[in-house]
């Protein structure tokens, strides 16, 4: 342990020293305590997971349309706008892997009544974030051409993904400090607050890509261009939403000025948060891999479209399992900080169950409606085909993803972020890349054979997740 004080805590709360009551500190919403260390899991889960459901497909709407609107200016423009938004989420993983160490803390320390630690917790992660973020910046800024010439896209698709990023890069601060928030808030138990940021981010951002992208009610149209600008200003508006909705928050103290960052609390959250990160960082790069593997097929630029499409679709399946992955990770993180580790690992189970169920309902939709979902953002015949055959052979992974997401949500959650991100590194380097670039280039199934690749990938990775749920380790992490 990294500070001197938690074996006091653990002491204090030890079984022999503590009292089957849950610690009912005033500092702490009785509500939470009572829902999430006490009362019945399943409306829990539900009542965590709900609002994060609706978020998560506010934020699915939120991608549907924006490539609705930027499909209608071409296959280049889109396969540009999907490849520059993989390298953006090189930087999106960074922002979220602190934000993992900030849930785990501040769910920790609200389970066990330490509003004071989960508010410097919180105010940490936001230190951390902002130098991160500039950081990201000066590293991504230099190197954003020869990054999107490693992805093999046509020179056309290409100019138009240096034009993304450049803009995109610019909303980096606000986009960290949204993300660090809103961890901070899932750790309180409070998935209501991103909900209402995230009403607020999809106003801005689809009024923006409707006045822009086209030069409607008298605003310049500026393509491509206007929809990287809608997006940055929607980042900045959901940062400010966030600090307004964290003056009302149960945290005191979490913007003071008189605060100032702290080693051994940057050690506790990067502790967590490293891992995390690598594991993001890997999935991202090797999916820049895979998008390679694709551009070089016969397909090319088709197939990396239909990528762009089908990852957008398959986003209303594993979004739902993101929110429920959620609800796994506060509930977790809450009962270990309320010493009650049984209830914890029923909390994710409860979690499995639920979000499963919802997976395993809308990989049937994408089966039977998968040339439905293609025509939304295309009428391309040779992108139509790919994206068809890639939701028809996700669909048969989704059971899987379901275990992956949640469980790994659960791992996190209890701050035991290295072992997931092991599991994640193998799938993705030694079963997918490989498997594609054999099913694509040498054993000539093109782009389908990477499809399959991909859902093999998911499959093993679901299998490490439960694998090392069972195993319980988890249990024993101390944050």
């Amino acid at each position: 342990m990294i500070i001197e004080e938690q074996d006091e805590r653990d002491a204090a709360f030890a079984p022999e020293n503590r009292s089957a009551e849950p610690p009912a500190s005033p500092e702490v919403p009785l509500a939470v305590i009572e829902r999430e260390s006490h009362g019945s899991l399943h409306r829990a889960v539900w009542m965590l997971a709900w609002p994060s459901v609706v978020t998560m497909l506010l934020q699915t709407l939120n991608s549907f349309l924006d490539r609705f609107f930027v499909g209608s200016l071409g296959p280049d423009t889109l396969a540009a706008v999907g490849s520059g938004g993989m390298l953006m989420f090189m930087l999106f993983s960074v922002g979220m892997s602190i934000s993992i160490g900030a849930t785990a803390l501040v769910a920790r320390f609200t389970g066990a009544g330490e509003r004071d630690e989960a508010s410097m917790a919180a105010n940490q992660s936001l230190w951390i974030a902002g130098v991160a973020s500039i950081a990201c910046i000066a590293l991504m800024w230099p190197l954003r051409s020869v990054l999107v010439t490693l992805l093999g896209v046509d020179a056309h698709a290409h100019q138009l993904c240096i034009q993304y990023i450049t803009i995109a890069l610019i909303g980096v601060p606000a986009l960290f400090l949204m993300l660090i928030l809103g961890g901070v808030f899932r750790g309180l138990g409070d998935t209501l607050t991103p909900l209402y940021v995230m009403i607020g981010i999809n106003v801005i951002h689809l009024g923006g890509d409707y006045l822009l992208i086209f030069g409607h009610n008298g605003f310049p149209r500026l393509g491509l261009a206007g929809g990287a600008i809608a997006l940055v200003s929607s980042q900045v508006i959901g940062a400010l939403l966030y600090l307004l909705a964290l003056r009302k928050s149960v945290l005191p103290g979490v913007l003071s000025r008189a605060r100032r960052p702290h080693w051994d609390w940057a050690q506790r959250i990067l502790r967590i948060g490293v891992p995390a990160a690598l594991q993001n960082l890997s999935r991202v790069v090797s999916m820049l891999a895979f998008t390679g593997v694709l551009a070089r097929t016969g397909d090319g630029t088709a197939a990396v479209a239909a990528l762009t499409i089908g990852l957008t679709s398959e986003s209303i399946a594993f979004m739902p399992g993101f929110a429920f992955s959620t609800a796994a990770g506060t509930l977790t993180g809450q009962n270990l900080g309320a010493k009650n580790p049984d209830r914890a690992e029923r909390a994710a189970w409860v979690a499995l169950q639920q979000g499963l169920a919802i997976m395993i309902v809308m990989g049937a939709v994408f089966y039977a409606f998968a040339l439905q979902f293609a025509h939304i953002f295309t009428h391309d015949p040779a992108v139509v085909r790919l994206t068809v055959a890639y939701l028809r052979i996700s669909a048969l992974s989704e059971p899987f993803l379901a275990f992956g997401m949640i469980l790994t949500g659960a791992l996190n959650g209890a701050g035991d972020t290295k072992a997931p991100a092991w599991a994640s590194i193998i799938t993705m380097w030694a079963i997918r890349l490989p498997l594609a670039y054999c099913a694509a280039h040498l054993w000539g199934f093109g782009a389908v054979g990477a499809w399959w690749a991909m859902a093999s990938s998911t499959i093993a990775g679901g299998i490490a997740a439960y694998t090392l749920f069972k195993w319980g380790r988890w249990k024993k992490v101390r944050v």
